[in-house]
């Protein structure tokens, strides 16, 4: 046997060798299988591939091919890597239109779009599958991908896929990775889970990414994970999970390094299982509501990074036990209540902490006293460091600029108030300084080191002080917020501005810039904000990459620019309001791609409204009110279907409201008062602006009945004043389901980019409300037509309605008892009408009414008193109603009783009334009185013997006392005078 083992030896090498050259020389020559090429065929004709990504995808051999690799000794096709690599910059490509306001999204160019096709099912050997940053149509996961068994690598995250995650997911056993995370904000409609029990049979499964996936039907989650014991990552941020279990009855995954539950609506303190996982090296936990006990966390002595951001801390402040947590590189614990000094935080960094700690987040945490706190000096490691959003008040610590690898440092929004230390030069790694809304001045010699700087935000400190014109700063800034800072020596734009070459925002509003724009700005700018300034000139051309342009509040005037489709292409929002610009509006701006704001409010715009809008349009904002425009409101405005806020008021319009405006089925705000609009106001009623909360239509011509509106659900501001309507008020007014509400939803939560407004005739005048406050507003307006009939008592439906205006109409009846239900109101106007009868008692009720007017009708009876109704004591209120009387009027009411009675006032009559029974009573009391005490002794001899001898004993005990004391004073008298 010995003999032979050498043989043996050489055999087995010699097989070996010959595996190796047959696997070497196969690489050459083995190609994909046939089968499965035509598989991935079918795959790509299902696909739209915009921007050719899939181009490669040609010839013979499939294993070439971009994204797909295959076996070198099979050629089996064993990975798809068809991932979007610009998936950091997706969002829902569900429209190729659709962007983000202020980001240039490049993601949906590179998308795939389509359907996933079941050759996919020929792919065997699959091992490997990404389609993660692609966009399917938002269908549903296809349950066949539970059929490749042998997958390891399963990412679907940002793909576009929603509804029911399918439980045939379960089968992939030999799973490591499993991605079905996306973004809520760019993904509306979202996967769901209904039963997590099929995550348990994933056996094999290391790493979870679910974020914003909806478990909220899955309660048992946390059951299913823990039958799962190979885990090291799980990432459940955003999944509405409810509630975070307080018990297991034993922790599996005890090899877990990063867990993430942030974002979960938590309201209970942290489990002691979780706090026993002494793996952990990352956790989050994030924007709950969660009770901390932070002692507790300390034992979580692996921990590299935490974040407890957003909770309720259960001790107030930070423990000296965090400061012994010697490898936690990330701390942040923003938006919690610590309510501290920043001086007393010292001892919970002063253990081993301070050296190994790379970021600090303590924004909105209540931190008060003085900023110079020399221990933050001592983190030598410190690269992130947020302060902002406290009431810290001194200056910047010396001590502070020893941090020299410290790359952010935020400490906007506080009360510093003293000059800043020039050693703020020496942090040469800082690219992100923000040191806005404090009471700060700033010069060149502070930022003269700072060559790394990317992002200075010093909005709404005092000045910013450039004593050398020709200062060249070291740095090249991405982004630069000035507003509201003092631009000095002289308000004009910095010079230096123009070394920026690689500048993207420019924030220069309430600057006090006086002068034109100058040509030298740079050419890459994408975000421009030079707002309320006295600026002058033309509209700029020259900036072909802008994608926010706002100019409003200046002194710009002249033409729009004919050809800014051409010039500036990229626009998402372009504001000119509050200038002087003349002339129409061009045609250009409907070739705007991807444009969805216009503000064009208070110009001097001339001509007709162009008539050019497309389908493909995603304009969401149109203001050109307070203008000269005329002619008709153009049909294709019809067309903006993502349209939500349309504002063509104080306008000379003509013609009739187009019918067709129903199919803008995005639209919160209609406003197109005070034009010169005709006929009958169209009957949306067919469900189809079930999002509008706003629609004015006053000060225009309209005739006709008023439309049922009984299909607005949303409307909380209805304004048709100043009109020719007739007919009766609609009982189905009492239907606004928005308006039945006492507190009111956002106004417009859509559109954080606009600040919309409206003016609204409101306690005798026209005031211009803001978005702010129209979500407080609830109205309705119907003044100044000539409506007739009654008023319906279904208004006493709505309990949010604040503002009630029917006066100059031809109303009759009475006014509706049920008037008091509107427990809102602080506006009522009913005059000018021909109401009757009573004015009903329940107006007293209105708490918030201090705006009322009754005059000019045919009321009767007493006005009611009480309550908020005596604080209303202005006669003119209840004028030109002949039949009323009582404060504050000066008629006096007259008692049905006494009305015969030579006009005798009531009043005085009850007066006279209650002094004869008080005379009354006196006298029966007395005579009752004397009869019961001197009767019984009448009757009763024994009694009255007691009582005389019980008279005489106290008049001679009085006498006694009397006398006694009488002679001691005269002893007391005769003594002083024998003395003297």
């Amino acid at each position: 046997m010995g003999e032979r083992s050498p043989l043996l030896v050489i055999m087995f090498s010699l097989a070996l060798l010959t595996i190796k050259l047959e696997i070497s020389h196969g690489s050459t020559y083995i190609r994909c299988r046939e089968r499965e090429r035509k598989a991935l065929i079918d795959f790509k004709l299902g696909l739209r591939d915009p921007s050719h990504r899939l181009s490669s995808w040609v010839g013979e051999d499939c294993c070439t091919w971009e994204g797909v690799d295959c076996s070198n000794i099979t050629g089996h096709v064993t990975k798809l890597d068809l991932r979007n690599q610009h998936n950091e910059d997706i969002f829902d490509c569900s429209d190729d239109n659709t962007f983000d306001i202020f980001v240039v999204h490049t993601g949906c160019k590179w998308a795939l779009r389509g359907d996933l096709n079941p050759s996919l099912l020929s792919l065997r050997r699959l091992h490997h599958l990404d389609l993660s940053g692609n966009h399917f149509k938002r269908n549903h996961i296809p349950e066949l991908l539970g059929s490749l068994t042998r997958l390891t690598y399963l990412n679907l995250s940002n793909a576009g896929f929603v509804g029911r995650v399918p439980d045939q997911l379960g089968n992939l056993s030999a799973l490591l990775y499993l991605d079905l995370s996306y973004d809520r904000d760019y993904f509306p409609q979202n996967l769901f889970i209904e039963n997590p029990e099929w995550i348990s049979r994933l056996a094999s499964l290391r790493r979870l990414n679910m974020n914003s996936v909806d478990f909220r039907s899955a309660s048992n989650w946390l059951r299913a994970l823990n039958a799962l014991p190979h885990f090291r990552e799980v990432e459940l941020s955003g999944c509405y999970l409810g509630t975070l279990p307080r018990s297991l009855p034993y922790v599996n995954f005890t090899s877990l390094t990063r867990l993430d539950l942030g974002y979960n609506g938590f309201n209970s303190s942290i489990p002691d299982w979780l706090l026993n996982i002494t793996s952990l090296q990352y956790l989050y936990l994030g924007n709950n509501s969660l009770s901390l006990f932070l002692p507790a966390i300390a034992k979580l002595t692996s921990l590299r990074a935490l974040d407890l951001s957003g909770n309720l801390f259960h001790t107030g402040f930070i423990p000296r036990a965090l400061s012994d947590l010697c490898k936690l590189q990330s701390l942040r614990l923003s938006d919690t209540s610590i309510n501290d000094s920043l001086d007393n935080l010292e001892v919970a960094f002063s253990g081993c902490l301070r050296f190994s700690l790379e970021e600090l987040d303590l924004r909105s945490t209540r931190l008060g006293g003085s900023m110079r706190a020399d221990w933050l000096g001592n983190m030598k490691n410190l690269k992130y460091l947020y302060l902002s959003k406290n009431s810290l008040h001194g200056s910047v610590p010396d001590s502070l600029f020893n941090l020299q690898l410290l790359q952010v440092l935020d400490l906007g929004l506080n009360n510093l108030n003293e000059s800043i230390p020039e050693g703020l030069g020496q942090l040469k790694s800082l690219f992100y300084l923000d040191l806005s809304s404090n009471s700060l001045s700033l010069s060149e010699v502070h930022l003269a080191n700072l060559s790394s700087l990317k992002y200075l935000h010093i909005s709404f400190i005092t000045s910013f002080l450039m004593e050398s014109h020709d200062w060249t700063p070291p740095f090249q800034l991405i982004s630069l917020g000035m507003a509201f800072c003092q631009v000095a020596p002289r308000p004009h734009f910095p010079v230096w501005l123009q070394t920026q070459k690689d500048l993207y925002t420019l924030d220069l509003r309430t600057t006090g810039i006086k002068e034109t724009i100058p040509n030298w700005l740079p050419s890459g700018l994408r975000l421009l904000f030079l707002s309320n300034n006295e600026i002058t000139g033309e509209v700029p051309q020259y900036l072909p990459n802008l994608i926010a342009m706002e100019l409003s509040n200046n002194s710009f005037s002249g033409r729009l620019p004919p050809g800014i489709s051409n010039t500036m292409p990229n626009l998402r929002l372009l504001d000119l309001s509050r200038n002087n610009l003349s002339g129409t509006v061009p045609l250009s701006i409907c070739r705007i791609k991807y444009l969805e704001i216009l503000g064009l409010f208070q110009n001097n715009l001339s001509g007709e409204l162009p008539s050019c809008w497309k389908s493909s349009s995603v304009l969401r904002v149109l203001d050109a009110s307070n203008n000269k425009l005329q002619g008709g409101i153009p049909d294709s405005l019809c067309n903006l279907q993502r349209l939500q806020l349309l504002h063509l008021s104080h306008n000379s319009l003509s013609g009739q409201v187009p019918f067709c405006l129903r199919r803008c089925t995005s639209l919160i705000n209609l406003d197109l008062e005070d034009n010169k609009l005709i006929g009958s106001i169209p009957d949306w009623s067919k469900e189809s602006l079930l999002k509008l909360k706003a629609l004015s239509l006053s000060s225009n011509a309209f005739n006709g009945s008023i439309p049922q509106f009984s299909h607005l659900p949303s409307l909380q501001i209805l304004d048709l004043s100043n009109n020719n309507l007739s007919g009766t008020i609609p009982r189905s007014f009492g239907n606004f389901r928005a308006m039945e509400l006492s507190f009111q939803p956002d106004y417009n939560s859509d559109d954080e980019f606009w600040d919309d407004h409206m003016m609204l005739f409101m306690k005798g005048r026209k005031l211009e409300y803001d978005r702010s406050l129209l979500t407080l507003v609830t109205i309705i307006d119907l003044s100044n037509n000539g409506l007739s009939g009654y008023i319906p008592e279904e208004f006493g439906n709505l309990h949010g309605l604040r503002s009630l205006n029917l006066s100059w109409n031809h109303l009759i009846g009475e006014i509706p008892n049920n008037i008091s239900n509107l427990q809102q109101l602080e506006i009522l106007d009913l005059s000018r009408n021909d109401l009757s009868g009573a004015i009903p008692s329940g107006l007293a009720d209105l708490n918030f009414l201090d705006h009322l007017n009754l005059s000019y009708n045919n009321l009767s009876g007493r006005i009611p008193t009480g309550n908020q109704l005596q604080t209303l004591n202005d006669p003119s209120i209840y004028a030109g109603n002949p039949n009323l009387c009582g404060p504050p009027l000066s008629k006096i009411c007259t008692d049905d009783v006494s009305e015969g009675n030579e006009g005798e006032p009531n009043e005085d009559a009850d007066s006279r009334i209650e002094t004869i029974w008080l005379y009354a009573s006196i006298t029966l009391g007395f005579i009752t009185g004397f009869w019961t005490v001197f009767g019984t002794l009448l009757l009763h001899r024994r009694w009255r013997i007691a009582y005389f001898r019980a008279a005489d004993s106290i008049y001679d005990s009085l006498c006694t006392v009397i006398l006694v004391n009488m002679a001691r004073i005269k002893t007391k008298v005769l003594r002083r005078s024998r003395e003297n």
